[in-house]
């Protein structure tokens, strides 16, 4: 009987060559009885097929189509050796019109089937399957006018933007609320942007819902119950949707029937995978500097955290005398990260040797440099964080998990297949390599519960008040009650407001409705408030809104902290100059430079561009709504709110950054006049696209940097 075992062991040696047509029979022998195996096996010759004989590679090339691996005979030589059989299944794999150099694998022309059929699906399919050009797919074979793409974080929005290019003659690519919808739109979104924009996007066509598994609340808190409200809305529209992620094993069958979709779980690869174990001793670091010394290729190393990303560079650093990075372009990056941020931010002495970290405290624009770096290879070992799993879509010959862990809990099964899956790629790494230094979690996909079809005791009651009342059983709708029987605050502000909890919103109202006259008149305040208001109003944020959590997360350990920032950015009113003096007066109060510049770029990032305009947004509703009962002095929060997100830039300095373009170099097209600051963003991307704005580069650091932003928004001089 063959062993498969016993083939891939042969065909990681050489003397395989030297009898191929063996192997390649015991291969085909194993593809009948056992797809699967088989399909593993032929990736593996494949990445060897230039050193098989010319005689040979019909055989593998039919072996190939046997098990779906069309997208893998792309050469003309190979492709008029196809048998007449062969070469028509090949050419029904090959997609229409302007996709029309895409070869789909069998797997995904099957799923491709049911969506042009007006099918809605539900899939889950390993990391290298190629789930999202499915996505493409479907939009160049159908004629919608307004479709919704939901992907988790901002850097994939990017992504997705520039990959949605492709279709820019039909439709507008938006992104921001900044930008005016037309007759065809795809709207490629957050879900907190999604919720905050629903009401100015037009009559929805077809919706995607990208790493859906992020619908169950225990993993992502208040971003799920969001994700699950931006479903809820979405799939009121009737409109058909394709919903994707990795490794799932089952999702509610009630959602199935409500939601009226199929649900697909494959299991085909595209690369082989291959787990290697590393020893603890002498120690990790060492471990991990012995397999760089000798790795081929490159190399991916999760952490479990920034501040682990940072320890295991400064541990390789200091244990290998690394030389200098000679590329101009990560020489000229190391220099300007030093300047604008701290010159021993040890993200600038990786670069120096040609080492990148990538992680959520980034700016936008340099985590999207440091991918570019990586995919260029530029860089050969890129420390990530979670990134690794969202937010990144990129791949690597080798993976290394240092850390077990993420948010203090050991990896699952789950959170484990997905770091995996980021070895290896089509076309590139045939043979993705795991390195690990504890044995892999036992197999247990999760199940997805999606709470807002199938809602439960433990769904946020946030979801629950969006969910149809007949949807709820006697116990949910009592729960319900307790919202509608008070008169604290409107029912349909509680529902507006949906991003806070009701209980929160119902706190804060309380606390408000009990502060003397005095202690209320710190809160009456419009547009430009003193400390003071700004220490009241930061109080009622971390107490009554419970916004301490999401506010630690950004580095912001306390009330007083949150408004002495917050004070500090408001005097200055420039972001260049609040960061440089939070960096050093940070450094001052005993704080590491990585720590400082870190600190001060997750408040930036995460708390006064995000989630603090947000709070305050709530706030002004729900202290509104109190003074308008005891019949004094409204309040007006929402300008402050407005200048703080925009952390007192121009509207399209934000939009510009996610695109990859820094704050600095913005500022510079600024006061080169190519824009004015009251622009809108459509009308800033139209003026940058036409000019050459290379010649306002300094340096080839900036000179790239500009290029790669000109060509996502398609200008005319790359």
């Amino acid at each position: 009987m063959i062993n498969a075992n016993e083939i891939r062991a042969d065909i990681a040696t050489e003397d395989w060559l030297e009898d191929p047509f063996k192997i390649l029979s015991e291969v085909s022998t194993v593809c009948t009885s056992n797809l699967k195996a088989g399909r593993e096996l032929v990736i593996r010759i494949l990445e060897r097929r230039d050193k098989l004989s010319e005689m040979y590679r019909p055989i593998l090339n039919d072996l190939a189509i046997q098990v779906g691996l069309y997208p893998y005979i792309s050469n003309d030589s190979d492709l008029e050796q196809l048998s007449l059989r062969n070469a028509i299944q090949h050419a029904a794999h090959r997609a229409d019109g302007t996709m029309g150099s895409y070869v789909l694998h069998s797997a995904q022309t099957r799923i491709l089937v049911k969506l042009l059929a007006g099918e809605s699906i539900i899939l889950s399919a390993p990391t290298s399957f190629g789930k999202s050009l499915l996505i493409d797919m479907v939009i160049a074979a159908k004629d919608f006018q307004n479709i919704v793409l939901i992907v988790p974080t901002l850097a994939l929005v990017e992504e997705t933007r520039r990959r949605m290019s492709r279709f820019v003659d039909k439709y507008a690519i938006i992104t921001a609320s900044k930008q005016k919808s037309q007759n065809n739109n795809i709207f490629i979104l957050t879900q907190e942007r999604f919720l905050a924009m629903e009401s100015e996007i037009p009559d929805v066509d077809f919706f995607v819902i990208d790493e859906f598994y992020k619908l169950s609340i225990s993993g992502e808190g208040d971003r799920a119950t969001q994700l699950n409200q931006a479903l809820l809305k979405l799939s009121n529209t009737k409109a058909q949707f394709y919903l994707l992620g990795p490794s799932i094993k089952s999702v509610p069958p009630s959602v199935i029937k409500k939601l009226n979709c199929s649900f697909l779980v494959e299991d085909f690869e595209t690369v082989a995978i291959e787990l290697r174990k590393l020893p603890k001793r002498p120690n990790k670091g060492e471990s991990l500097a012995r397999l760089i010394d000798g790795i081929d290729g490159q190399t991916m190393v999760y952490c479990k955290s920034p501040g682990s990303a940072r320890k295991v560079l400064k541990d390789y650093l200091e244990r290998r005398d690394i030389a200098l990075a000679t590329d101009p372009e990560l020489v000229e990056a190391a220099d300007w990260t030093a300047k604008n941020y701290h010159h021993e931010w040890l993200v600038s002495k990786g670069l120096r040797h040609g080492i990148g970290i990538h992680h959520g405290k980034l700016p936008r624009s340099l985590g999207r440099f440091m991918i570019r770096m990586f995919e260029e290879k530029k860089i050969d070992l890129l420390l990530c964080t979670s990134t690794l799993i969202e937010g990144v879509n990129t791949s690597a010959k080798n993976v290394v998990i240092y850390d077990g862990s993420l948010n203090k809990q050991p990896l699952d099964f789950f959170t484990y297949n997905n770091i995996r899956g980021r070895s290896g790629r089509m076309f590139q790494h045939f043979i993705g390599r795991v390195y690990v230094f504890t044995d892999p979690p036992q197999p247990d996909l999760p199940f997805v519960d999606i709470p807002s079809f199938n809602p439960s005791e433990k769904t946020p009651s946030s979801l629950l008040l969006q969910i149809p009342r007949e949807d709820l059983s006697k116990d949910l709708k009592c729960k319900i009650d307790r919202f509608t029987n008070q008169d604290l605050l409107p029912i349909e502000l509680l529902r507006e407001y949906s991003t806070i909890e009701p209980e929160y919103l119902l706190n804060a109202a309380d606390h408000i409705s009990k502060l003397s006259l005095h202690q209320l008149s710190l809160l009456q305040w419009s547009r430009r408030p003193d400390y003071k208001n700004i220490l009241a109003t930061s109080e009622i944020i971390w107490d009554q809104l419970k916004g301490a959590a999401s506010a630690k997360r950004s580095a912001v350990f306390s009330a007083k902290m949150m408004t002495y920032w917050i004070w500090d950015l408001y005097r200055k009113r420039n972001v260049s100059k609040f960061r440089s003096s939070m960096i050093t007066d940070q450094i001052s109060q005993g704080k590491k430079p990585d720590e400082a510049v870190e600190n001060v770029l997750s408040f930036l990032r995460g708390w006064a561009s995000f989630n603090y305009p947000k709070y305050m947004t709530v706030l002004d509703a729900v202290v509104n709504a109190v003074l308008q009962k005891r019949g004094v002095q409204s309040c007006n929060y929402l300008p402050f709110a407005a200048v703080i997100e925009k952390l007192f830039q121009p509207d399209s300095f934000s939009s510009l950054e996610e695109y990859g373009l820094p704050f600095e170099i913005s500022q510079k097209l600024l006061e080169k006049r190519l824009f004015n600051s009251t622009d809108e963003l459509d009308d800033v991307v139209k003026s940058l696209r036409k000019h050459r704005l290379t010649d306002y580069a300094d340096g080839i650091y900036e000179k790239r940097v500009i290029e790669d932003f000109q060509e996502g928004i398609g200008g005319e001089f790359i």
